[in-house]
This record gives C-alpha cells, structure tokens and sequence, in this order.
C-alpha cells in the first residue's frame, strides 16, 4: 500500500526523525540498540529501515509510535505508508531539534527522580556540581549586574 517511493532517501529522513525523537523522549534511548531493546523490534530490522532497503510496517510504526513519542500519522508520512495530504499535513513532518548538550542531557536523567540512581547518590552528584559551579554563576552574576549598572 506504500504511495510514495521507499529507498535510500526516504530511509534516511525515516532514520533521522526517529533517532531525534527517540533523544528527546527522555528515555535515554541513544542508539539504535537501545531502540531495539525499548521496541521490541531487532537492530537489523533498524538498519535496513535507516539504509532504505526495506519499508516499516504499520505494525512495526505502531510499537515504535509510544516509544519515542512520536506522532503515529508523522511515522506513516516518514514511512512512506500515507502521503502528507491524506492525513491534513502540508508537508512531511521535520526531526525534532535536540536542544542542549549531550552532557547536560545526561546529567538531567541521572539527577531526575527516575533516574536509575539512588536518591543518595543523585543528592551527591547535584551537591558537587552546585559546588563546582558556584564560581561560575557568581561572575555570571557581578557581569550581569555590572550590564545592569551602566545602563
């Protein structure tokens, strides 16, 4: 039932859609085998997906729309399963920017309250960064103030 042409290039914006959304889910999904595990659905099924050789199942999209919080009909544009237009939508559906650094993105799941990390340890990694910053935010406050000042 595909209406668009399924290849390498609509592999590829399949590919980057997925892969953002799945960063910005709050998962910690950062790989494609960490896709795997969360879908249920195998590595190698990803990558011929991603490299365009073969096109995902409505199936397949329904137990990977939950997992990466993503729009069901955004999945079946990307897929090539529904053309834009069928479902109200001007165009195909853009990956989500991933806002942030890695880093920081990383350090918000270890301190948040589902954190795989024991309240105790969360406290302790939070008490130092409070501690390693505080130089940091205390010139970011005198600058700021000074801009304050001569305004």
């Amino acid at each position: 039932m595909s209406t668009q042409a399924w290849g390498p290039e609509a592999g590829s914006a399949f590919r980057s859609y997925v892969l953002r959304r799945a960063v910005t889910a709050d998962l910690h999904i950062e790989s494609v085998a960490d896709l795997a595990r969360a879908t249920g659905i195998k590595p190698g099924v990803y990558s011929k997906w991603f490299s365009g050789a073969e096109q995902p199942s409505v199936k397949s999209l329904e137990k990977l729309a939950p997992v990466i919080k993503a729009p069901l009909r955004d999945l079946l544009v990307l897929a090539c399963r529904v053309r834009p237009e069928d479902l109200g939508l001007e165009a195909a559906p853009e990956p989500p920017k991933v806002v942030g650094h890695p880093l920081a993105r990383e350090i918000d799941g270890l301190l948040a309250d589902s954190s795989p990390l024991p309240e105790v340890e969360r406290k302790a990694i939070a008490a130092f960064l409070d501690q390693y910053l505080e130089p940091y935010r205390r010139s970011a406050r005198l600058r700021s103030r000074g801009r304050r000042n001569t305004a």
